[in-house]
């Protein structure tokens, strides 16, 4: 009669066999489902990425002045032929960032396919030339920082008719004309600079360190650097006088600007 260890054993032998089998066809079931799921993505994702769905369906920008929006776009690298999924938002604002003029990027994307572009770019004072008739703009940073003088490319001189032209101002002169406009909660905005025309050194007997700017409305205005910050006032005091084309007086000591006989 056949020992019961030779019967135990053939037992747990022929139930190991089958476990392994059973183990075996699991591995293979398992690389059959993994393949059909990545033959289904590719053939999926090719459908999509050859069709129109994968191409970006609305484009919107705001906030440009010194670029246009075919800039923004050329720059981005995005048109409506870009495919929405391969270009991620980090590539859009560090392809917009590597531009001299431009501050940060806020981008918005939604599953509908539409990519919005917020663009903020470097506040622009003015511009300027060279004794070579070189355009440059020059940007002022942050409160007491440097300004900076950039060179402006042919394609964008017609642009400069949104900015002052500024007058013959030294560096040290332009530092504090750029400060002026960057006075700590009296910073004088975008849209106030688009108003003026020219800004040109001044001077009278007293001080030797004035301005004298020149509206897009006509009107002049005179003031010392910490006057300037009463730009902010301007629109209220047109809207009090309704007068154009006279001379203003920005007085940093009574903090008012009123009117003045033209020199």
């Amino acid at each position: 009669m056949e020992d019961i260890k030779d019967i135990l054993y053939d037992d747990v032998e022929q139930k190991f066999i089958e476990l392994q089998d059973r183990k075996k066809k699991r591995k293979v079931r398992w690389r059959r489902v993994k393949r059909l799921v990545i033959l289904t993505v590719l053939i999926v994702g090719t459908f999509y990425f050859a069709s129109d769905y994968s191409k970006v369906k609305s484009l919107s920008i705001s906030g440009n002045t010194y670029y246009s929006d075919d800039d923004i776009l050329e720059m981005a690298k995005l048109s409506y032929r870009t495919r929405y999924v391969i270009m991620p938002k980090f590539l859009i604002n560090w392809n917009l960032e590597q531009h001299e003029l431009i501050e940060s990027v806020d981008v918005i994307k939604n599953w509908q396919g539409a990519i919005q572009l917020e663009i903020h770019e470097k506040k622009i004072l003015g511009s300027i030339r060279d004794e070579n008739g070189k355009a440059y703009v020059i940007v002022c940073g942050q409160e007491k920082e440097p300004f900076e003088k950039i060179a402006v490319d042919e394609a964008h001189i017609p642009v400069l008719a949104n900015y002052p032209i500024l007058g013959d101002f030294d560096d040290e002169n332009m530092q504090k004309l750029v400060d002026a406009f960057n006075v700590n909660k009296r910073e004088v905005s975008e849209d106030f600079i688009a108003m003026i025309s020219e800004i040109q050194p001044y001077q009278r007997s007293y001080d030797a360190h004035m301005v004298k700017m020149v509206m897009q409305d006509g009107n002049t205005l005179y003031s010392s650097y910490d006057g300037i910050p009463l730009l902010n006032d301007y629109k209220q005091v047109l809207r009090s006088s309704g007068k154009s084309h006279v001379c203003m007086e920005l007085d940093e000591t009574n903090a008012s600007i009123y009117e003045q006989p033209c020199q």
